[in-house]
Parts: structure tokens; C-alpha cells; sequence
């Protein structure tokens, strides 16, 4: 009898992986990966409803807090309430965080060649569908 595989497992085991090899690279610039998509989002995104960041980051609401508190605190990020509906809270980054992005994007572009190369193009491709049909499970 075989045992089959947990599909969860081995993309969690791989996501680790990926995460640290990110992680390392942006170490100098005093943020994680996870920090760094909500910077990149934000660059996209210019000033979305915090819902509308969590949506697209496919992040609950605790996670997402829990990483925007440092790049609040440490003034990479601002919020306001929404002129529209004061209960919507807005998203953006500041001159600070603009700057940190563009630090941290050389050396994430420079991950991303990594990862390129030692997957190729077809695993590369393969990989990104592979991504996009499992975000079609998302309820």
C-alpha cells in the first residue's frame, strides 16, 4: 500500500523554503517577505481600503495587522480613515516606506532571477499556474 501525499503538506514545506530564501536576501533591509508584498501591493494599489489590501494579499485581517504594525510604527506606512465612510481605513505608504521598497526591490528582483534559474522557464511557468489554479479553491 502507498501512502499518498498531502498536497497541503509538500506546498507548505515549499512555501517555508521560498520564504527564507526571501527572507535572507531582504534581511539588510530590516523586513520580511510578507512585509515586503504588503509594500509592493501598496506600491500597485496606491492607497487602498485595508480590506481591499487583505483581499488581494489573501491575508486575514490578524495577519495583516500583525504585519503592517512594524511598518506603521516605523513609518513606512500610513493610515487614515476613508473621507468617504470613516469606518473604512485607508492604506498607504510615506516617503520612508516608497524609499524602503525600492531598497528592498533590488534585492527581491535579484531572488527572483535565482529562483528563475534554478527552476527554468518551464517550472518557472508551471509554477505560477500551478499557484493561480490553487487560488481558485479561495471561497
Amino acid at each position: 500500500m502507498s501512502v499518498l501525499p498531502c498536497y497541503n503538506l509538500k506546498l507548505r514545506q515549499a512555501d517555508r523554503v521560498l520564504t527564507n530564501y526571501y527572507d535572507d536576501a531582504l534581511r539588510d533591509s530590516g523586513i520580511t517577505v510578507a512585509q515586503f508584498s504588503i509594500l509592493r501591493a501598496l506600491t500597485y494599489l496606491q492607497q487602498p481600503s485595508q480590506k481591499a489590501l487583505q483581499d488581494v494579499l489573501v491575508l486575514q485581517q490578524t495577519t495583516l495587522t500583525r504585519n503592517l504594525k512594524p511598518l506603521i510604527r516605523d513609518g513606512y506606512v500610513s493610515t487614515m480613515p476613508s473621507p468617504e465612510d470613516k469606518r473604512v481605513t485607508l492604506v498607504s505608504l510615506t516617503a520612508s516606506g516608497k524609499a524602503l521598497f525600492k531598497t528592498a526591490k533590488r534585492r527581491w528582483d535579484q531572488v527572483q532571477r535565482r529562483v528563475e534559474e534554478h527552476l527554468g522557464p518551464d517550472l518557472t511557468r508551471q509554477l505560477l499556474a500551478l499557484s493561480d489554479s490553487v487560488l481558485e479553491l479561495r471561497k
